[in-house]
């Protein structure tokens, strides 16, 4: 896991696994729907679309699954964000037409491939946009609303959804307790992590994603490593989980540890060849050099060769 970056990272890894995305899928989209699988059909496909600028966009999760008895199918679309993206459902509507664009031109068929879009949130702000027309003016004409787009995109807020609702199997409730509260609340991830191993047993601290639980709650938090080993020891009763996390926060502590020194070492050799620039400049720029060649030769821009 991206530890830079660990709520995309996390949310990917997470759900790439055909077994959870059907967990999740089986645990919050409508019944009705859900109904239609036939989950051993279930595909995970890689997400990236090129525009029409040749330009590289990612959708965090593209899966196909068939509908029962029935040779057709439909596509499945994830986007997930952890802040308030005022045109997420912008941007999942310009996935769609992509994908559709594409079968278009690589399929004999002149129908479309259903998609279900899923916004997958949690931000800090509970209130987001949750269907296209909120993104025109509240107060257009009325004649002009039959002109927007209109379509379904199905949001799972988990900033808004209560406690009791999270469900699934224990390795999904795992994710979303960590998922919700490990930035600002990590006590309350901890503690539900403890609960969750009680109940179900041990067997949960050797499921696949449970390390990376484990890492995306440590970096995530906003406490240090440090004071996670602190709401570790006070939090976590259970042994097993405690040996556990506790070693996976220590192997975080050694390498932030480790790319500091590496961080350093790199600055002070990235100070030193901008000296060496400089002092290059100079002697050019008192050579009488004209000023596009020492910004050439040196690599550095008209104003900081004006300043030496």
């Amino acid at each position: 896991m991206d530890i830079h970056n660990p709520h995309d990272s996390f949310v990917r890894s997470w759900l790439s696994r055909p077994d959870q995305l059907e967990a999740f899928l089986r645990s919050y989209l409508p019944a009705d729907v859900v109904s239609l699988f036939d989950p051993s059909t279930l595909v995970i496909h890689d997400g990236t679309y090129i525009d029409e600028e040749h330009q590289k966009h990612f959708s965090d999760i593209a899966a196909t699954v068939d509908i029962r008895r029935s040779k057709a199918h439909v596509y499945i679309l994830v986007e997930h964000k952890s802040y308030n993206d005022p045109w997420a459902l912008l941007q999942i509507l310009r996935y769609m037409v992509q994908t559709w664009t594409r079968d278009s031109k690589e399929s004999g068929s002149r129908t479309l491939v259903p998609i279900i879009p899923i916004l997958f949130y949690h931000g800090e702000a509970k209130t987001i946009r949750t269907s296209f027309p909120e993104l025109f003016p509240p107060d257009g004409a009325p004649a002009l609303k039959a002109y927007q787009p209109r379509f379904l995109c199905d949001v799972f807020n988990l900033t808004t959804l209560s406690d009791d609702q999270i469900k699934g199997p224990p390795e999904q409730e795992a994710a979303l307790w960590a998922l919700k509260y490990a930035r600002t609340q990590t006590e309350i991830a901890l503690r539900a992590l403890d609960r969750l191993v009680q109940t179900v047993g041990e067997a949960l601290l050797k499921h696949p994603s449970f390390k990376d639980i484990e890492l995306y709650l440590m970096a995530s938090s906003e406490m240090s490593p440090e004071q996670i080993i602190d709401k570790i020891n006070s939090s976590i009763t259970n042994l097993y989980l405690k040996e556990d996390i506790m070693s996976t926060a220590e192997m975080l502590i050694a390498r932030g540890e480790a790319r500091g020194e590496a961080r350093g070492e790199a600055r002070g050799e990235a100070r030193g060849k901008l000296e060496e620039k400089r002092v290059i400049a100079r002697q050019l720029k008192a050579s009488g050099m004209a000023m596009a060649q020492i910004t050439a030769i040196c690599g550095l821009s008209e104003k900081e060769v004006q300043g030496l």
